[in-house]
């Protein structure tokens, strides 16, 4: 079971990551046939919870049958290729596959700026800076025409400390690098913030600020570094509470396309510094 408890927490000093798992292994090295240790234990305790390795127990040893799981596994979130190669992609995809309660993360969603912490912090960065082009097909521009956004992407991956980067600012949308890009087959996760919020108050809208908006049909459209144009068409929209959950928010079964949007919404909690849910909107690719 996989949830989405977002804590929202930026202190003006660093935006704070989405969607971490806590207690979630951190794994340190690539893994391959032949490794033998306490993370091949912690992988394949994941590969035989979500059914792709059947043993009794973990052996600490990759081998052939483990392999063979992590192909499996790469095949049904997207991963390509999925040589049963447990590599940088897949260390970071698995950090939003490992079945565990998120007792602790902090939203995708939210600038919350606390007017307490502001005094001996650096400024808030509020102009764009946005990735620069790979020419591998990663996306550049998120285009909404009915919210009037035109956004540049920054590229979010996973923090030393596990947990999920998000983008800098409130005006710029992220794409988590462990994710598929916005056009393949699997989920690609784009992030962005719906406020800045100072002393409890929404001081400045964010990029997200009107995205309960959207409605199913609504057309999104991606640019990528090759010059070429993605659409998608929204399916639907969902409103997660902390403790739901929403293992459909992070892959899909279906051999599909499609690009979910996580933001948040709700009652903002100052005490928690957090809204009291969270929005996904579900896009599949248009044909």
């Amino acid at each position: 079971m996989r949830k989405i408890f977002v804590v929202s927490t930026l202190l003006v000093t660093v935006l704070s990551s989405p969607c971490i798992f806590a207690g979630s292994p951190i794994f340190a090295r690539d893994l391959t046939i032949g490794a033998k240790g306490k993370d091949v234990s912690e992988l394949q305790q994941f590969l035989i919870k979500e059914h792709f390795l059947n043993v009794s127990k973990p052996t600490g040893y990759f081998g052939n049958l483990t392999k063979i799981a992590v192909s499996d596994w790469q095949t049904s979130v997207g991963i390509y290729p999925h040589a049963g190669y447990f590599g940088k992609i897949s260390i970071a995809k698995i950090g939003i596959n490992i079945g565990t309660t998120l007792a602790v993360v902090s939203t995708p969603s939210i600038d919350a700026i606390s007017t307490t912490a502001a005094s001996s912090a650096p400024a808030l960065i509020m102009q764009s800076s946005v990735a620069s082009s790979t020419h591998d097909g990663s996306p550049l521009r998120l285009t909404i025409p009915k919210l009037g956004i035109n956004a540049g992407f920054q590229y979010n991956g996973l923090k030393t400390d596990g947990t999920m980067e998000i983008p800098n600012n409130i005006v710029d949308v992220g794409w988590f690098t462990g994710s598929v890009r916005p056009g393949q087959k699997g989920v690609a996760i784009i992030t962005g913030h719906v406020a800045q919020i100072r002393g409890g108050v929404v001081t400045k809208p964010g990029i997200f600020s009107r995205l309960n908006e959207l409605a199913p049909g609504d057309k999104i459209y991606i640019q990528n570094d090759k010059g070429e144009s993605t659409t998608f068409l929204v399916r639907k929209m969902s409103s997660y509470d902390p403790s739901a959950d929403a293992t459909d928010v992070f892959s899909s079964k279906d051999g599909g396309a499609h690009l979910n949007i996580i933001t948040c919404e709700g009652t903002w909690s100052p005490a928690q510094l957090s809204y009291s849910q969270r929005l996904v909107v579900f896009t599949d690719l248009s044909q």
